[in-house]
């Protein structure tokens, strides 16, 4: 009896330890995969500054000589090491790059115009950004530049402000905002040399934050149609637009887009697909600020990301 006593005490032990284990590996294959890279202003007296949420805590990203006017617009090089975003550190808000603990800060473009919202390509090599003409006054283009700082090429000139580009996962093609055909701004894709613009989006209404898919088959987009902001998916040719949020159906609408706005608009709203493809995070308002939802492709399971004070803005899900 005391043997088989023993062995079930064992066996117990053992049976313990193995779903402990599991559990273990379970929430750091969770966190792993669920970094949420976002803007955070949690006063309006206060400067904005960059956290991500790992799906259990907040962590504020903190690179070395935070500039006196913060940073915000992140984005995550494919293999985690880099961060790029926007930042005051060089005088006026320029494009930086920062090892992912915020070491290493350095000025992408040596240009004195101010610049922002970047994004790295897929391999890492290349950023694709956008900069004023004069100073920061001027009108905005879309350019790409080495991580390094070298080759740098403009990529769209027009007398329309271009906004929030960003490079297709196989490096071959950009989507951007602007302004371009007409009062409102659209989304258009273009090949990754600046050839061959294409508005695909054609509609009257304001859209922003375009963002692609993982396997490049679909952009994400925000739109006021119909009287309600939406969340957008869309062929990079234009074709099969498909409504996540549907909005108006719930009667639920919660920011209107003006042609006063969109300047907030390129460095404020944003989208994100995780990188399963399974999800996005978008911006959404809620009690009159600025907040971040994830909902899944299919238009189910919308939830808010994470509570804080104050608003959240342009996320970027990183592995």
């Amino acid at each position: 009896m005391k043997s088989l006593k023993k062995i079930s005490l064992w066996l117990f032990a053992l049976i313990f330890t193995i779903n402990i284990s599991i559990e273990s590996k379970a929430q750091s294959s969770n966190n792993s995969d669920y970094k949420i890279y976002f803007t955070l202003r949690e006063k309006p007296e206060q400067n904005a500054h960059i956290v991500y949420y790992d799906g259990v805590k907040l962590k504020k990203f903190t690179p070395e000589g935070r500039s006196s006017r913060g940073e915000n617009s992140p984005s995550i090089s494919s293999n985690g090491k880099l961060i790029a975003f926007n930042t005051y550190h060089f005088g006026g808000w320029k494009t930086a790059v920062a090892n992912i603990d915020g070491t290493n800060i350095r000025q992408v473009s040596k240009s004195g115009n101010y610049s922002g919202v970047p994004n790295f390509s897929r391999d890492g090599k290349w950023i694709v950004f956008y900069e004023h003409e004069n100073g920061r006054m001027g009108k905005r283009n879309i350019f790409k530049i080495r991580t390094n700082g070298t080759s740098k090429k403009q990529l769209t000139r027009n007398s329309k402000h271009h906004y929030t580009p960003s490079f297709s996962p196989d490096g071959s093609k950009i989507t951007f905002l602007s302004a371009r055909d007409g009062g409102n701004y659209e989304v258009f894709v273009m090949n990754s040399d600046g050839s061959n613009l294409t508005n695909i989006t054609k509609d009257k209404s304001h859209e922003s934050a375009p963002s692609w898919s993982p396997d490049g088959k679909r952009i994400a987009f925000l739109s006021i149609r119909n009287g309600y902001l939406n969340l957008y998916t869309v062929n990079p040719d234009g074709t099969r637009l498909k409504n996540i949020t549907k909005n108006e159906e719930k009667k639920s609408n919660s920011f209107i887009q003006t042609s006063q706005s969109v300047d907030e608009l390129s460095y404020l709203y944003g989208t994100s697909w995780s990188p399963d493809g399974k999800s996005i995070v978008f911006v959404q308002k809620k009690g009159g600020l600025q907040k971040l939802f994830v909902i899944n492709t299919d238009g189910t399971n919308l939830r808010e990301l994470v509570s804080t004070p104050g608003n959240q803005y342009k996320p970027f899900w990183s592995k």
